[in-house]
């Protein structure tokens, strides 16, 4: 694995305040941050900045998680904690208190075996006496108080110095990234669905790592993680994959966890321009719930590709009749059917992800539009109202991502649904917007003589 930048991994007990340092260093405030003992359960990751120096920034699962008894993730979370130990450049291992734990040790021994840079730092809001295990262990430590600003200041010129050291051993001081980059648009790609239907596996997959721990057991991703695909591919770029925890019906959903867990989703969907549906095409079944959760997302004015999962599991007939389904519902959207376990059509995906961002953020010509209108009404005409016919005179567009057009006109605010409904699907065809919303208002025009 080839990354561009450094890569700083955060370690660390329960609730020693890994995640609200992660928020600081990265500036998205993206990690949810609680007092809920072993929330995080997987690695996150996003870009940061300390002068004109970039780092990869890591969040990961508290190392006290896998040593509960009958966990069923125990193996996937340790693979995942020494995974990120041997990638990363420097470790910061916080310590909350003046005393080191058993934990601590773990940590300390598990990274010395891999060899990876270390520096401890004491989230202690008051200087008190340390013990004197901190002056033996040989690691540089520093008392940071996370809350304070001028602690973070101290800290952001500590890590400076680390970093600068990473760059000149691995020789990216050569590359022109101290330099302004011009800024892209990235796409962010929210992956949503039901619980257990594979959207961690897809995540996986994509990035050809096990970064997401994965299980039967539903619920097992409980937070929103961004991943920017630049970092391991450079054929797919600016996109950023968002994998979230499956949504549930309220009354299943069993604690805290799983409530904050499912707040996270939507909000993910909300700053999201484009969100991957995942349905689980093993159960052949086309269920009320996705229905629900894809209007949802249609009334935010979402891009969406629905994609059938698990193809693997079913025949072709199968997949066809669920197609046949969903097209009955949402006919706007591409259905895609896919084996995340072994990458079956993911390529695809791409294609339609690209075509349908670009659709999205295209401005669309006035002529054009009043030509389709023009041919729209003449083909069906308006209905009449009190005796008079509803006229549309003028469209024209005012937003994009989603496409919002607005027709003006005398007594258009009394068009019927039917007619509504009409004049949307004819602009469908005709700006071939697959995937995209498409958000049609109208204005009355004003009469001069009132």
């Amino acid at each position: 694995m080839i990354f561009k930048y450094p890569i700083i991994s955060i370690l660390g007990g329960n609730n020693v305040g890994k995640s609200f340092l992660y928020n600081i260093l990265t500036k998205k405030y993206t990690a949810l941050v609680n007092k809920i003992s072993g929330f995080t359960i997987d690695k996150k990751y996003d870009n940061a900045k300390i002068k004109n120096f970039k780092f990869i920034c890591v969040d990961t699962i508290s190392y006290s998680n896998y040593n509960k008894k009958n966990d069923q993730n125990d193996f996937l979370i340790k693979e995942q904690i020494s995974k990120s130990i041997q990638e990363s450049d420097l470790i910061l291992l916080i310590i909350k208190g003046n005393k080191l734990n058993t934990i601590d040790y773990q940590i300390i021994n598990k990274i010395r075996k891999y060899g990876t840079k270390i520096i401890i730092l004491l989230n202690i809001k008051n200087k008190v006496f340390l013990d004197q295990e901190f002056y033996l262990l040989g690691i540089d430590f520093y008392i940071i108080n996370f809350i304070k600003k001028i602690d973070i200041v101290k800290l952001k010129k500590i890590l400076l110095l680390y970093i600068k050291k990473i760059y000149i051993y691995k020789h990216y001081i050569n590359e022109s990234i101290f330099h302004k980059e011009k800024k892209n648009n990235k796409i962010k790609l929210a992956i949503i669905g039901l619980p257990n239907v594979g959207k961690s596996t897809l995540v996986n997959n994509i990035i050809n790592e096990k970064r997401m721990v994965t299980s039967n057991v539903p619920g097992t991703t409980r937070e929103s993680i961004s991943i920017p695909i630049d970092n391991f591919s450079n054929i797919h770029k600016n996109i950023i994959l968002i994998d979230t925890a499956g949504i549930k019906k309220n009354n299943q959903i069993k604690n805290k966890i799983e409530k904050l867990s499912i707040l996270e989703s939507y909000k993910s969907m909300k700053k999201s321009d484009i969100i991957l549906y995942i349905i689980n095409g093993e159960k052949k079944i086309f269920c009320n719930k996705d229905i629900s959760i894809i209007q949802n997302i249609i009334s935010k004015g979402k891009s969406i590709i629905l994609i059938i999962n698990k193809s693997d599991l079913i025949t072709l007939n199968d997949i066809n009749n669920l197609k046949k389904l969903i097209k009955v519902k949402f006919n706007i959207f591409p259905v895609i059917s896919i084996s995340a376990k072994f990458l079956k059509n993911i390529n695809y995906i791409y294609n339609i992800i690209y075509k349908i961002y670009n659709i999205s953020n295209k401005i669309y010509n006035t002529s054009k539009l009043m030509k389709i209108l023009y041919l729209a009404t003449n083909l069906v005409l308006p209905p009449i109202y009190n005796g008079r016919r509803i006229k549309l005179k003028y469209i024209s567009q005012i937003k994009k991502n989603p496409l919002i057009f607005k027709i003006h006109g005398s007594q258009v605010t009394k068009l019927n649904k039917n007619y509504k409904r009409y004049l949307l699907n004819f602009f469908y065809k005709k700006l071939k917007c697959i995937g995209n919303i498409i958000i049609l208002k109208f204005q009355e025009n004003k009469n001069p003589y009132n």
